[in-house]
Formats: structure tokens, C-alpha cells, sequence
């Protein structure tokens, strides 16, 4: 009886594991699709299989110019597909906390827009899925940004913009960039008056911009092996670290970068034109350009030790939400979006630059010859979660500026940034 029982029930499970197979989209059919388009038919991604939607839900970041370029696309995405794209404006710093609580009870979007050092906490939140991606779609685009966008072995955006910092300087001042950083402090020297504020050189204290000192004498996030990396394995408090911003204090010391220097400081002082050179990003094209007109060009930065100087390079990217009804068709949406073609009418009505070889190849206009050339020695910044702690460097390098020994302000900050990095992962 009991053997009977046994095999009926056996029977049971058998038929309803059948019945769910019946009833599941098939997820190879929609991917064998796409990858047959080669990426070049938008439209024809989507699986004949996978029931087309009415609409599809977008989260966009609260900038004029991004809203302006999607508009155009969900538009022609209409025209070609039939789905009417619908969006809400987001600030980009909110939409993760914001997605949390509207994704489960069907309030969430079908893509979001982040950036790369944010992925870590989106996929250990669940927030998002892999793309799906062929050969010739990934070939698209720059190898950083879909490194940037690689965790644990898959590939979560669709890579839209790709910025990093660079040099701008005013032609008045300074006739060509110096090549290295020992020039640039020869030029600082000769250029700045504190009490005019005019400087040779500003770059803001701030551990984004000066990872370039750190790294150049080797110094490093979180050591890393084939893509992963090992957040236990922290390099900003070794000797390369050590080094490196000790080179950058001297500038400091020696009143060549005020002690009080922001960001806002430097942009104010650079189009008042009394500063020869400055490092920031593309952001700022636009606003540099109208105050110095002719007189601004750009440049990569000078080499550090002898070295090319890395730079963080950030990447955003449309990811597709794992709360989403339709995730094949918001994918498909999310490749149209960074497409060829709408990548470059994101960076005509932007001025960001899109991660694909093909547009910042074709570029020709002298302002961007810096950012173009930076990009090639940039290195992403960690995807994972502990990436958040570690800007908790700031509070060391605000500590060095203002006269705190290098290596012991180091020391102490990374010490609690792997205590906070141990109880996060408790």
C-alpha cells in the first residue's frame, strides 16, 4: 500500500512538472530572436512567442537633455514596434530605494538608469537581470563599459553613456599642457598668486580625481583577479597609496591648491579665467567653453611617475527590472535605446559620449580630444557592494589636506573601512 501510495504520488509531481513546462515562456525562442537580428532590427527582437505589450514602463533621470533624447526614442520605438512607452522622472540616486518598494506591488518601471558603481547593491538586491546579449551586439560596444556592467559573470546593462575626467586648459595661460606631473608643478610655480586667486593648476581634493595619484605609484581599490574582486584585499593604505598622495600634498603644502577647494570653487575660478589648467569631466564642456570660447582646449592628464595616469571611468546603463512583466521586450527596448543610431542622437542632444567605438571614433571636434583620449587609459570603478564604503577615503584626504600625516590618516581610515566592509557582510 504504502509502494502504491509512493507511486501515484510520484505520478503527481511527474504531470505537474510537465503541465509548468507547457505553460512557461520560451525564453530560448525569444533569445534565438534576437540574436538572429544581429542587433540591427530593434523591433524584431522580440520573440513571435512572447506576447507583445501595450506598453513599457520607463524610469529616466531628471535631466533635460536625457528626457529630451528619450522622448525621441520611445517615440520611434512606437513607430516601429507598436508599444507605447510611458516614463516617470526619477532622480537617479533614488530610483534603488524607490524600486525596492514599488517593484513588488507592480508600481516599478521595466527599465532604470544607474551607474556601474551601483551595480554591486542592485544585483545583491535583486533589482535587476542579466542582458541578453550575441557576439555582435557586445563587439558594439567599448570593452570598459561592458566590463563596468559585469557582475559574477553576467552582464546587467545596456551601456549608454561613458564619461571619465580629463584636462581643461585656457590657451591665454598655459600655450600646451605639460606632459607630466613634474611639469605641471613648474607651471604652478610660475603662475599662481594666492592672494589674486590664480593658480596654475587646480584639481579638486576628492578621491575620485586623485585615484590617479594613488594608482600611478600603485596603489589600488580592491585587488582583483580575472574580473573579480576581492573586497577583504584593500590597497589604499599601502606604500603606492602612501606615495601618491604625499605628491599631491606638496601642492598643497607649498599653497599651490588652496585648502579649501571644491569642486564649484574651481569651475568659478577657471571661467573667471585665472586658472591655466584643471581637471574635471565632460560635464563641463558646455559651461567651460562659453566663458573661454577659443581660448579653452583639453587634453588627457599628464603622466604620474613616469606612467600614463589612469582616471575612474563611470558608465551608465538602462538596466531591465526584475519586477518586470515584460523583461524580453524591455530588453529590446533598452538595446534600441543604445543602438548605433540612438546612441548617437543621445550624445548630438546630450554631449555625453556613448561607449561605442564607432561614434567616438568619428568625433572631430578639438574640444573632445582630451576626454577621447583619457577614456583609453581610464579603469572602471569596482561594481561591487563595498564600493559604497570605501568613498569613506574622502574623510582621510580632507584630513591630509588640512596637515594629517599621509600614511597614519590612511591607515586609520582604511582600518575602518574593512571593520564597516566585515559588518556588512555579517
Amino acid at each position: 500500500m504504502i509502494k502504491s501510495k509512493t507511486l501515484w504520488g510520484l505520478l503527481l509531481i511527474v504531470l505537474f512538472v510537465l503541465m509548468l513546462a507547457a505553460c512557461a515562456p520560451d525564453r530560448e525562442g525569444v533569445k534565438q530572436t534576437a540574436q538572429d537580428s544581429g542587433g540591427e532590427s530593434p523591433g524584431d527582437q522580440g520573440s513571435e512567442e512572447t506576447e507583445k505589450p501595450e506598453q513599457l514602463k520607463v524610469w529616466v533621470n531628471d535631466e533635460e537633455e536625457a528626457i529630451a533624447a528619450a522622448e525621441e526614442m520611445f517615440s520611434a520605438y512606437k513607430e516601429e514596434t507598436g508599444i507605447e512607452v510611458v516614463y516617470e522622472k526619477v532622480p537617479m540616486p533614488d530610483q534603488l530605494q524607490k524600486l525596492s518598494l514599488a517593484g513588488p506591488t507592480g508600481d516599478g518601471p521595466d527599465l532604470f538608469f544607474q551607474p556601474q558603481d551601483r551595480l554591486g547593491d542592485v544585483v545583491a538586491q535583486g533589482l535587476a537581470v542579466p542582458m541578453e546579449y550575441n557576439a555582435e551586439e557586445l563587439n558594439g560596444f567599448s570593452e570598459v563599459a561592458i566590463d563596468a556592467f559585469t557582475y559574477e559573470g553576467e552582464t546587467y546593462g545596456a551601456p549608454v553613456t561613458i564619461d571619465t575626467y580629463f584636462v581643461y586648459y585656457n590657451k591665454s595661460l598655459v600655450e600646451a599642457p605639460p606632459e607630466n606631473i613634474e611639469e605641471v608643478y613648474d607651471l604652478s610655480k610660475k603662475l599662481t598668486d594666492a592672494s589674486k586667486d590664480q593658480y596654475g593648476f587646480l584639481i579638486s581634493p576628492e578621491f575620485y580625481y586623485l585615484y590617479s595619484f594613488i594608482n600611478s605609484y600603485g596603489g589600488y581599490v580592491f585587488g582583483e583577479e580575472n574580473g573579480v574582486y576581492d573586497p577583504t584585499d584593500i590597497g589604499l593604505n599601502n606604500e603606492g597609496s602612501i606615495k601618491g598622495l604625499q605628491e599631491f600634498k606638496k601642492f598643497v603644502d607649498e599653497g599651490l591648491i588652496p585648502k579649501s577647494l571644491t569642486v564649484d570653487v574651481i569651475d568659478g575660478l577657471f571661467t573667471e579665467g585665472k586658472v591655466g589648467m584643471v581637471v574635471s569631466g565632460p560635464w563641463n564642456i558646455p559651461i567651460y567653453k562659453e566663458a573661454l570660447g577659443d581660448d579653452l582646449a583639453t587634453a588627457p592628464l599628464p603622466m604620474i611617475n613616469g606612467k600614463t595616469a589612469p582616471s575612474f571611468v563611470g558608465v551608465k546603463s538602462w538596466l531591465v527590472s526584475s519586477y518586470s512583466e515584460q523583461p524580453e521586450w524591455a530588453m529590446d527596448l533598452a538595446k534600441f535605446m543604445t543602438n548605433g543610431e540612438n546612441s548617437q542622437l543621445y550624445y548630438d542632444l546630450t554631449g555625453e559620449m556613448p561607449p561605442r567605438p564607432e561614434i567616438l571614433n568619428e568625433i572631430d571636434d578639438a574640444i573632445y580630444e582630451g576626454y577621447t583620449e583619457q577614456i583609453s587609459n581610464g579603469t572602471p570603478m569596482p561594481n561591487i557592494p563595498e564600493m559604497s564604503i570605501v568613498w569613506d577615503i574622502d574623510d582621510a584626504i580632507e584630513l591630509i589636506v588640512n596637515g594629517g600625516d599621509v600614511e597614519e590618516v590612511l591607515n586609520d581610515v582604511v582600518s575602518n573601512i574593512k571593520q564597516k566592509i566585515d559588518m556588512s557582510a555579517q
